[in-house]
């Protein structure tokens, strides 16, 4: 199971997911009434001067998706021996991760709109692109494996 590229693929997978929810994504800066916002894991929260959470605003509606993407990740590494339903659920992995990025863009640009907020963009916000790419070279993995399974197939 761990000789396969793919499963090496499906934990970079897992872990560019865990470090994109549990370090901040974005801050939020109102300069009308001097407030520090900071999207993470919990949503969008309100800092103190000091930098410390005065209060939650919103909750982040990725972290659900993002505990549905870890899920079918772990379950792709766990059904090696089963390929094509591996790449089924690679496919529907890949499905998810695009709609966790969406969700995340358009939640970030309504958050700003209604905080009234300047933008300061985290580098975690393009680890669920790369776990994207990775998750993409997953499959193209697996179908490469069923590929060579099929041609032995064929010389017997």
């Amino acid at each position: 199971m761990w000789q396969r590229t793919q499963t090496i693929y499906f934990v970079l997978v897992i872990l560019l997911m865990i470090a994109a929810v549990l370090i901040p994504n974005a801050d939020f800066f109102n300069q009308a009434n001097n407030i520090t916002y900071r999207l993470d894991a919990r949503g969008i929260v309100e800092l103190t001067q000091q930098g410390t959470t005065k209060g939650v605003v919103g909750t982040n509606p990725c972290t659900y998706l993002f505990g549905i993407i870890l899920f079918l990740t772990t379950y792709c590494i766990a059904s090696y021996k089963n390929r094509k339903r591996q790449l089924r659920m690679a496919t529907i992995n890949l499905f998810l991760i695009v709609i966790y990025i969406a969700i995340l863009a358009v939640y970030i640009f309504f958050a700003k709109n209604k905080l009234e907020a300047d933008i300061t963009w985290k580098y975690p916000v393009i680890f669920p692109v790369i776990a994207l790419i990775f998750n993409y070279l997953a499959m193209r993995g697996i179908a490469k494996d069923e590929n060579l399974v099929k041609s032995l197939d064929r010389l017997r």
